[in-house]
């Protein structure tokens, strides 16, 4: 196989693409072997450094695993590479954090409408202590910062029951990429009393058992920083929340 000829802007793709079809026609499973980085410069034709790079790739992304002095092997799939890289890849754009936002509020809104009867007395109380934390944060006027931090408490504790990891993991990567924003962009939480309000309405919903309810809720949440991201990608710049 030749690729020689390619752009060198294309080239790292090719090479990895190549690797993962080598890996799905072997069949081969976690702990596999992978060839050398001469075994695949001589298969296609190219540079080890070339190869080295491709397969660094493929390592960030959780596919490939190097134990030194010994190789390089397939790893155990797990999401864990792909989530650690996801806030550095989205926090800096306006559109992507759009993107995984609205991501959000699907995933969470029909979470929560699906699982309410899932909830047990301990979990209704362990969010009512997170809210009340929250609500003093906002009495004391505290900073962006640590609002953030007690609000992604109080939304991984509406799903830890659930024991479904990656929405959790999902979460988190969100409150970073928020934390991040607020950071660059100056992005935070104006109406704090409307904030507060919010998280009510959605306790509320749980504890009345009430599915359509506890969506809505969740997803008048979520209307704020929507508007927020949608104002800041118009104008092209950061800003504080609407």
């Amino acid at each position: 196989m030749e690729l020689r000829a390619l752009k060198k802007k294309n080239l790292q793709e090719m090479i990895r693409e190549q690797i993962k079809r080598y890996i799905l026609e072997k069949g081969a499973e976690r702990g596999h072997p992978l060839p050398t980085e001469n075994e695949w410069s001589k298969r296609f034709g190219i540079s080890r450094t070339a190869i080295r790079e491709a397969l660094r790739g493929l390592e960030a992304v959780g596919i490939v695993e190097t134990r030194h002095g010994v190789g390089r092997f397939i790893r155990d799939f797990n999401f864990e590479a792909i989530l650690n890289n996801l806030p550095y890849s989205l926090e800096k754009d306006i559109k992507n954090f759009k993107d995984i936002l609205e991501i959000r509020v699907c995933l969470e809104s029909s979470f929560i409408e699906k699982n309410i009867d899932k909830f047990t007395e301990s979990d209704i109380t362990e969010i009512k202590n997170i809210l009340a934390k929250l609500e003093r944060q906002v009495l004391r006027h505290s900073g962006e910062g640590e609002l953030i931090e007690t609000h992604t408490e109080f939304h991984t504790a509406l799903y830890r029951h659930m024991d479904n990891a990656l929405l959790i993991n999902l979460i988190r990567i969100f409150s970073t990429i928020q934390r991040n924003l607020w950071s660059l962009h100056r992005y935070r939480t104006r109406n704090r009393r409307k904030f507060i309000e919010e998280h009510k309405n959605i306790l509320d919903a749980i504890v009345n058992r009430n599915p359509r309810l506890a969506r809505e809720r969740m997803m008048e949440h979520f209307a704020e920083p929507i508007r927020w991201v949608m104002a800041q990608k118009n104008r092209g710049k950061g800003g504080d929340r609407a």
